[in-house]
């Protein structure tokens, strides 16, 4: 990785990638909305791209979301992707469906801390795939009674 312009490179450890970013370890950290361009090789395939720095832990690494790629460095992505990646999902056909879900979210809790829902809900996936209508209500439920925050009723 390097910014524009400039002479010094810096080496990473990429940790997590997808077709719309990465995120590198690195004790060099650059600053948010910094621009670098990225040469990204894995498996005998190389890929180029610019990308923009989103979030930055100083001397751990950054988030990078990729701004400017070429068709065929994208499907050099697309191609790598495929070979590294494990199925996100594995579910039988009685359990998910591409069908609309029958009934209705009525019973989706009053809101009064979204931020409690938010975080409840990422926490939730910090470990786990897939979330089902149940345990989505489940999450938000108990999100509310742990974390009340009176005068902000809204419908999540």
């Amino acid at each position: 990785m390097r910014e524009p312009g400039r002479d010094l490179r810096t080496w990473a450890t990429f940790s997590d990638i997808s077709l719309h970013g990465c995120y590198v370890e690195a004790t060099a950290t650059a600053d948010v909305g910094t621009v670098l361009q990225i040469k990204l090789e894995a498996n005998g395939v190389r890929i180029e791209t610019r990308g923009c720095v989103r979030v930055s832990y100083p001397s751990l690494g950054m988030g990078i979301a990729f701004t400017e790629m070429s068709e065929e460095n994208r499907t050099h992505l697309r191609d790598l992707l495929t070979t590294i990646s494990r199925p996100s999902v594995i579910v039988g056909a009685d359990l998910a469906s591409s069908q609309p879900v029958s009934g209705s979210l009525k019973a989706v809790p009053l809101i009064s801390d979204s931020g409690a829902a938010v975080r409840a809900l990422v926490e939730y996936f910090e470990n786990r795939q897939m979330l089902t209508q149940e345990e989505f209500l489940r999450v938000l439920r108990k999100s509310q009674r742990a974390n009340p925050a009176p005068g902000k009723d809204s419908r999540f």
